[in-house]
């Protein structure tokens, strides 16, 4: 009787097939094709950012001017140095939590001290967010072209935050901790993997603070629909982050909160981005992506209106598969943490002197919506599939973008071997104020980076600032500074001291700068030798 009746459902469903008219018959099959077509698509900005990356790991000089001031942090961890202390011209912290420092010097003791462990961290933890982000867009949809999409997507906006992925910097790894919390949440059930999920969503924010603004939507979706899960991840991640601020203030002498909370709360904001994020970062260079969301979130509300119309099923259902129906996360959760991914960016982004790569969770974020809007417009037919296939296509082509100056020119390298040079021949010790790492490769003395001294002068929090300034009156000479290499004219704190005791050589410092492909491009220049009889 089974074989029967299996023989008439399949000659009805080939008679079915023979019934389409040739031009749907047509267009299925286009729509098919063109899968298969964004699939490969998608790959190409994936291997353009492999390739990009494996030409810059072994770069010996900054590919990024805030680089050498992680290299002198991750050095402190080697050293077994507090990361939080006074803020003073020996040293400053950037306002971060130390995950990425930790991460980072435990590679460096195989590697050595560097660039190089920094941007192996960050290398394999952008190819690990890719990944996850490929994952979470398959496991939601069960389209592997959407998953490709997805991935894809994220990975063509490498030239958007700077050529940032694989940077000496935390972003990345900030990035991939995020999404993997999101896979592990998705597929959580029980208490015990909702701690995993918690603990995993502390290392995203001990990582980079704003990552507790990127998980919490994600984990309120999953709290809504799986309480055993989602109640234990939030509360964990609660215990960690309550009971490490805690531990870490107390060993620091309240140093700790301060740079990762007080500063930061005390830094200005830019009006022009409370607006401009979503228009100028988002809108502007994710046209045919907002077309493609926009389409599928009609067909959706499309979808959902014919369907009021038909009979409640699930009223019939017996009250034990209402429960489990219940527990499905559905493509909210998706949402949810795309969501809380542009939140993040949005509230980097709102800070002065932001550079692009706080878009980063952003565009990881329109990659998730990209990958689930393509699968919804695939499920609509063989039009709404190929209008998809399109816009996706159009969307990689306008994103991808050859690195040509991602990767430093063999004339970089010439100029940091003669930078390099000058700085030895230097009577030291040598404050190279934006690039302390090169004062310290050379062996100058350790100082603290510019950008760190900025950012805790600008805050309005007087603990940090009233202090640094008080220290900076003197250090030159406290310091025993004899020469001073500055990227650009005096900074405030620093013009009187260089006016009375030092003078500006009539020469830059080398024939050719030496400047980082990626952000500031500015490099060593200005050039300040202590006056004669006016040593420390």
């Amino acid at each position: 009787m089974g074989v029967v009746v299996r023989g008439t459902l399949v000659r009805a469903a080939a008679a079915a097939r023979l019934r389409l008219s040739l031009p749907a018959r047509g267009a299925v099959a286009v729509a098919a094709w063109g899968a298969r077509l964004v699939a490969l698509a998608a790959l190409v900005p994936i291997a353009v950012y492999i390739w990009t990356a494996l030409h810059r790991l072994d770069y010996p000089y900054e590919l990024n001017w805030l680089e050498g001031g992680g290299v002198e942090i991750v050095r402190r961890v080697m050293q077994g140095k507090s990361l939080y202390t006074a803020p003073t011209l020996g040293y400053v912290s950037y306002t971060y939590t130390p995950f990425y420092a930790w991460v980072s010097a435990a590679v460096a003791e195989i590697t050595g001290i560097g660039f190089l462990p920094l941007r192996l961290v960050s290398f394999a933890s952008s190819l690990v967010g890719i990944g996850v982000l490929w994952r979470l867009t398959l496991d939601a949809t069960g389209d592997r072209a959407a998953g490709a999409v997805a991935g894809g997507l994220f990975a063509a906006s490498y030239s958007l935050t700077g050529w940032w992925f694989d940077v000496g910097r935390l972003d990345s790894l900030f990035v991939a901790l995020t999404l993997l919390a999101f896979w592990l949440g998705r597929h959580a059930h029980g208490m015990r993997a909702g701690a995993i999920v918690g603990t995993v969503a502390f290392l995203a924010f001990f990582t980079k603070q704003i990552g507790l603004v990127a998980v919490v939507p994600a984990l309120v979706w999953l709290a809504s629909r799986r309480p055993r899960v989602g109640i234990i991840a939030l509360g964990m991640l609660a215990a960690l982050l309550a009971g490490s601020t805690v531990l870490l203030d107390g060993l620091t002498h309240g140093w700790y909160r301060y740079y990762i909370v007080s500063e930061l709360a005390g830094q200005p904001w830019d009006p022009r981005v409370w607006v401009g994020f979503w228009i100028h970062s988002l809108y502007r260079h994710l046209l045919p992506l907002d077309w493609l969301a926009a389409l599928a979130l009609v067909a959706s509300v499309a979808v959902r209106s014919r369907s009021r119309g038909r009979s409640d099923r699930g009223r019939a259902l017996p009250a034990i598969l209402r429960r489990l129906q219940a527990r499905q996360l559905g493509v909210g959760y998706e949402l949810a943490a795309a969501a809380g991914l542009l939140l993040a960016a949005w509230f980097s982004r709102l800070h002065t002197g932001g550079f692009v790569n706080t878009l980063m969770p952003a565009y990881a974020a329109c990659g998730l919506i990209g990958g689930l809007a393509f699968a919804r417009l695939r499920r609509l037919g063989p039009v709404p599939a190929i209008l998809a296939t399109v816009l996706v296509l159009v969307q990689l082509a306008v994103l991808v973008t050859l690195p040509n100056d991602a990767i430093p020119h063999k004339s970089a390298r010439a100029a940091g071997t003669e930078l390099m040079a000058r700085l030895r021949m230097l009577p030291g010790p040598v404050l190279v104020l934006a690039h302390p790492w090169y004062g310290t490769l050379a062996g100058k003395g350790s100082f603290a980076q510019s950008d760190a001294i900025f950012e805790v002068l600008r805050s309005d929090d007087a603990r940090g600032s009233a202090y640094l300034r008080r220290e900076l009156r003197h250090a030159l000479d406290e310091y025993r500074i004899q020469v001073v290499v500055l990227d650009h004219p005096p900074p405030p704190y620093l013009a009187t001291q260089l006016a009375h005791e030092f003078i500006l050589q009539s020469r830059q410092i080398t024939a050719t700068i030496l400047r980082p492909p990626s952000d500031l491009r500015s490099g060593p220049t200005f050039l300040y030798v202590r006056k004669p009889g006016k040593r420390a």
